[in-house]
């Protein structure tokens, strides 16, 4: 009986203040569903990557060799740890198709039993197949190729006729592109048999290692064996490293901005449910006159925490797990290729913040009724007298308290009497409006990363990237007419400095390049002769500054080199080593041989004879890269919209929810307001007035917390090849503080129309 009547008054309670109880299952929906999106996202991502990887046997180490002939794969079989080793070439070849695409053919000496395709379409390719081969899906859907067609490529002007077997993914080729972004209908990937090249030496080996090895002592024992080779693992495999990135990424945005949105939710559950109990005191003291224990009557109160905050984290982590993690996905198809995806269930991390949210409201509900339950229910049965008042610090500044007009004045005592009310308020404008200016700067970051590489580092219109039979810088600068003409010389290297090694790219320029702007800020640097200069992102991960020395090893050489680090340049997209020609030529480790040539507003009869060049490769234009640049970051820009309209949404909930509660605190003030003569419109005037003042104050406070959130973002985000720029415009804090200005004064109007329901005589009412 007891536990009906007390059910049944939970239900008349629940229905009397529903928004309020709405209010809270709404913020722990928004504090849990981000958390639970974003951590899904990583988790889909994650366990993708590792099935596909596992089940089709990726390489561990790609060895790169001037031959990698039957000694040389005996030695790295020979290895302990190594499971499997497989000898093949790589390159890069045209096509006759419509276009003229470029195809990525990757030949197997044998089998292909690591990196093993998944076969969409058609059958797997015989070894003895010499004409077959097996083409990647996203290049076959765009170009419309199908199973049975022909497709011819050129090598050193023979033509190489092969029929396509099978339509298959790759988990070597994950990311598809010869350039930023991913064009399917330009480039793509071919698997065939060695025996179809035989005059193509094998110049590749990967390698797949048992469970139990050890990666790094694999490596160092590939090296022994192996001095001339040039090692790779998974981290620098660009491929396979992008996908890594992603779950990288996902996994730091799990950590930053969900828990800012969890922290902000969790203040206001806070609050509402102290007021809501607060203003339960008279039947608090009404239930104890009746016989009710206090035992029974804290279990009563409980449910006020426990069943809003239950539904709304687990409706919050269901709901984030099953929308955004399939909706990301459809943005990651587009820059990556995967044959399936997985959907693991809701993360053990996930259901802790649903635990946490319900026994941070239940703690936060237990603490405020032992407060109030420890009066007398005597006392509980009285309302709540008023505070006593008392003069506030601006009254006793006579001039400037004498100018204010008499509604100035009710409204500032108001805001300063009240001060925890009038903080809560402020600091949930705040937090709201720096997750908003957060998400806006995000997408400022993103854009202003790319526009500043391409527009300022590089201080170039047009690069040339040529073949192997390029002939002497001196020529190309000499012919081809432009503003600034200059040659440089890019190839991988291993650096390594006390135990750590990475694969990173080593580029060469002329002694006093112009076209280079990889100082601080976009600044032009004159690199230093006989000695080298890092990316500061390299230099960070290896733990290098300037004057240690490292040492660096080429592909196909024994022997390793040192230098002296002498600065430290920045470059947001591509991370590496730099030095000059000079310093090249000391080493004596080759000629300088132009890989690309860089060009300044060159003339139209310069890209014509580019274009009639048979060594130009391809001709980029840095408009176009800046374009391709944007669109490969265009998931990235998507999530932070997403992030923006989560923080918008949760504005909104809590400007709602706190003037709900500001407006039934004040209730008796009105009142007596009207009992004074003051029409509703007058007294809707200062409820605005006085709420105008207090989204100011934090719109004000909130734009330094929200840059910082920024850039605090923006660096957990940052994957080992990109560093970006944390850059937030004029114009994403002005239209964040508008923003929530207008959801602050909009859900003010809506509120002020309850002044017309005061019932006066109960709002009146005094202590007895």
């Amino acid at each position: 009986m007891v536990k009906n009547v007390l059910n049944k008054k939970l239900v008349r309670d629940m229905r009397q203040s529903g928004m309020q109880f709405l209010a809270l299952i709404l913020l722990c929906v928004l504090g849990t569903f981000l958390f639970a999106g974003l951590d899904g996202i990583a988790q889909m991502t994650a366990a993708t990557n590792d099935r596909y990887f596992e089940e089709n046997n990726l390489a561990h180490f790609w060895i790169s060799l001037e031959s990698a002939d039957r000694q040389a794969l005996n030695k790295v079989r020979a290895i302990s740890g190594v499971e499997e080793a497989c000898a093949r070439f790589s390159m890069d070849m045209e096509t006759t198709l419509p276009g003229e695409p470029t195809l990525n053919v990757t030949a197997y000496d044998g089998a292909m039993t690591i990196n093993v395709p998944l076969i969409e379409q058609g059958a797997s390719l015989e070894e003895s197949d010499v004409r077959g081969c097996l083409l990647q899906e996203g290049f076959a859907s765009a170009n419309g190729l199908e199973v049975g067609d022909e497709i011819t490529v050129r090598l050193n002007g023979a033509e190489y006729p092969l029929t396509v077997r099978g339509i298959v993914y790759s988990p070597e080729f994950i990311s598809v592109s010869n350039g930023i972004a991913a064009n399917p209908l330009e480039y793509g990937y071919i698997l065939v048999n060695a025996q179809a090249f035989e005059q193509v030496p094998l110049t590749e080996i990967v390698v797949r290692l048992s469970e139990d090895a050890d990666e790094e002592t694999v490596r160092a024992a590939i090296g022994e064996a192996l001095p001339e080779a040039f090692i790779i693992d998974r981290s620098a495999h660009r491929s396979t490293a992008m996908a890594q990135d992603n779950v990288t990424m996902f996994r730091a945005l799990t950590i930053v901005f969900p828990l800012a949105a969890f922290v902000v939710s969790a203040l206001i559950v806070m609050t509402t449910l102290t007021r809501m109990i607060d203003n339960q005191r008279t039947q608090i003291g009404t239930l104890r006159a009746l016989g009710f224990s206090d035992g029974k009557i804290q279990r009563y109160y409980l449910s006020y925490a426990l069943w809003p905050s239950l539904i709304g984290s687990v409706l919050g982590a269901v709901i984030g797990h099953l929308t955004l993690p399939p909706l990301v996905w459809d943005l990651l198809i587009g820059q990556n290729e995967y044959p399936y995806r997985l959907e693991p269930p809701i993360s053990a991390a996930a259901w802790s913040m649903v635990g946490v949210s319900v026994v941070m409201s239940a703690l936060i509900c237990l603490w405020t009724f032992r407060r109030t339950a420890k009066e007398s229910a005597a006392d509980l049965l009285r309302p709540k007298p008023p505070k006593s008042g008392r003069r506030i610090l601006l009254e006793r500044i006579g001039p400037f308290w004498r100018r204010l007009s008499f509604n100035q004045k009710m409204v500032v005592r108001n805001l300063l009497r009240s001060k925890m009310r009038s903080m809560m308020s402020c600091v949930g404008l705040l937090c709201c409006n720096a997750l908003i200016i957060a998400s806006m700067g995000l997408q400022d970051s993103v854009i202003a990363t790319a526009e500043n590489h391409y527009g300022r580092t590089l201080a170039y219109d047009v690069r040339v990237e040529l073949t192997s039979e390029a002939g002497a810088a001196e020529a190309y600068e000499e012919r081809l007419t432009s503003e600034v003409t200059e040659c440089l010389m890019e190839q991988s290297v291993s650096v390594s400095y006390e135990g750590q090694t990475r694969t990173t790219l080593l580029t060469i320029v002329k002694d006093d390049q112009q076209l280079l702007h990889l100082g601080e800020h976009e600044s032009l640097v004159e690199f230093l002769p006989d000695s080298v200069a890092l990316t500061e992102k390299l230099a960070r991960l290896i733990g290098v500054e300037v004057g240690d020395t490292v040492s660096f090893q080429l592909p196909g050489d024994e022997d390793q080199f040192s230098l002296t680090v002498s600065q430290i340049v920045y470059n947001n997209f591509s991370q590496g080593a730099y030095m000059t020609r000079s310093t090249w030529e000391s080493l004596r480790k080759g000629a300088f041989t132009p890989t690309a040539i860089l060009l300044r507003g060159p003339t139209s009869d310069t890209m014509t004879r580019l274009e009639n060049m048979d060594e130009v490769y391809r001709i980029d234009f840095t408009e176009d890269q800046a374009d391709e640049a944007l669109i490969s970051l265009e998931m990235v820009s998507s999530i932070f919209i997403l992030l923006m309209l989560i923080a918008l949404a949760l504005a909104f909930v809590i400007c709602y929810n706190m003037g709900l509660i500001n407006f039934a605190e004040r209730t008796r003030e009105y009142a007596t307001l009207k009992v004074l003569g003051y029409h509703q419109k007058e007294i809707r005037r200062l409820i605005l007035h006085e709420n105008t003042l207090l989204t100011l104050l934090a719109l004000a406070l909130s734009i330094f917390p929200g840059i910082g959130l920024t850039s605090i973002i923006l660096l957990v985000c940052e994957t080992d090849s990109v560093r970006y720029v944390s850059q937030v415009a004029n114009q994403s804090v002005a239209l964040s503080c508008v923003i929530t200005y207008i959801f602050s004064m909009f859900i003010q109007r809506l509120l002020v129309h309850k002044v017309r329901s005061i019932v006066m005589v109960e709002a009146l009412k005094s202590v007895e």
